[in-house]
């Protein structure tokens, strides 16, 4: 594949001028360059890593997913490390020539998880032991980055005036989506989360039934109405149970806010309260979704995306052409990044990226002239004039709910 061009390939709209300028660096290397250097083991020299994991290698990754990640190293340059991690022992990038396997369970280390999200649940167990270990961010490979991660959120964790030392994005109450989460090295937070996924985890090899175990008993009767009220209304196939169930790493968080003593006098809620940056996960993480609602949401993106950018006037004035506008240029100018979901299964209609992995879909995430290649293009070339993102302040647990029991007490 040819090297990327410096040709402006789209502009920026006058009406979109004070949001957006042209970005004065641009890594121009071919994508197969990026992904060779992205093959190659790197050892840890910084907190600027990103993380990322897909079991079976980044090669195996779906086209547009890859692209993603080729993207990241374009966007943010030389100062962050990207790292896919996977579980091929003879790998470069193999998880345990980064990490001792002493920070993962047994199923992790032997290679028997099951399930139909043994790939999710492995990722689960590298995001706590990679930022505790080294710091940076773990991303999901599905993540269309926009914005800088300097710009989200790391230049807030290093700057020694504010309180923070994690940022992830917030979805209700003390619930994150965690396709996103940054941390500096060696939080206490950090390890005491991953210490209680570990141990919830312990003899198991997939997440079902994991609602049944006494530290997360908690969440069994949680109902999908505090996600609907949190602008998230996705069409559910599967019970609030198997919900929760595939979400059962962020219930050890949720779990781990409630614990006013986490051991040694370490107030885990009013860390949660003072330490950690949240930012709106609807507005910053899915726009596309904010626009079009969240039910069926995947075939509208799909076809909105695969629009021709520029046609006849009777096009250009058509409601839906400017559906497809408002979508795209809301992502670039207003977004920091489009999370592109797959659900596998969790609900009715197909996500985007479910879509773009049939093979009849294959290349629409970047098709010429298309509004997906606006959106690629833009997130590289572009540069978002805002200052900062649309935060939050990280609720405070009632205290009805407060767990006056230590981390792994029953």
């Amino acid at each position: 594949m040819g090297s990327l061009s410096n040709e402006r390939k789209f502009s920026i709209p006058e009406k979109y001028r004070d949001s957006l300028e042209i970005s004065d660096f641009v890594d121009t290397r071919s994508e197969d360059e990026i992904l060779k250097q992205l093959r190659q083991h790197v050892p840890v020299t910084s907190e600027k890593n990103i993380w990322a994991f897909w079991d079976t290698g980044l090669m195996n990754t779906p086209l547009w997913a890859r692209r993603n990640v080729v993207d990241w190293v374009r966007i943010c340059g030389p100062d962050w490390t990207i790292r896919v991690l996977d579980n091929v022992p003879e790998s470069p990038n193999y998880v345990l020539k980064y990490l001792p396997a002493d920070l993962f369970p047994n199923a992790f280390v032997d290679r028997t998880m099951k399930g139909p999200w043994a790939g999710q649940h492995s990722a689960d167990f590298i995001r706590g032991a990679a930022l505790y270990t080294y710091g940076g961010v773990c991303m999901d490979v599905g993540s269309i980055l926009i914005r800088h991660i300097d710009r989200i959120c790391w230049d807030e964790l290093v700057n020694p005036n504010t309180p923070y030392q994690i940022a992830l994005p917030l979805i209700y109450d003390q619930v994150w989506a965690n396709h996103f989460i940054a941390a500096r090295k060696g939080d206490p937070f950090i390890k005491l989360w991953h210490d209680l996924i570990i141990h919830i985890w312990t003899g198991r090899k997939e997440s079902s039934g994991m609602l049944s175990h006494p530290l997360l008993e908690f969440a069994k009767d949680e109902t999908f109405e505090v996600v609907d009220n949190a602008n998230l209304t996705w069409d559910w196939k599967v019970s609030p149970q198997t919900a929760m169930e595939y979400i059962w790493q962020v219930l050890a968080w949720v779990r781990l806010c409630l614990t006013n003593d986490a051991g040694n006098g370490f107030s885990a809620t009013d860390y949660w309260c003072d330490k950690v940056l949240v930012f709106d996960t609807v507005c910053e993480d899915w726009p596309g979704e904010m626009i079009l609602g969240f039910a069926g949401s995947g075939q509208k993106l799909l076809d909105i995306l695969a629009m021709p950018v520029d046609g006849e006037r009777h096009y250009l004035e058509s409601e839906q052409y400017k559906l497809a506008e408002e979508v795209v240029w809301t992502i670039l100018t207003s977004a920091s990044l489009q999370k592109v979901t797959r659900a596998k299964g969790l609900t009715h209609s197909p996500h985007l990226g479910t879509l773009w992995d049939l093979p009849e879909n294959i290349g629409k995430d970047q098709a010429p002239g298309t509004f997906a290649d606006l959106l690629r293009y833009g997130s590289v070339h572009f540069r978002q004039t805002r200052e900062t993102i649309a935060t939050l302040e990280p609720p405070r647990p009632i205290d009805d709910n407060m767990l006056n029991k230590s981390l792994f007490e029953v």
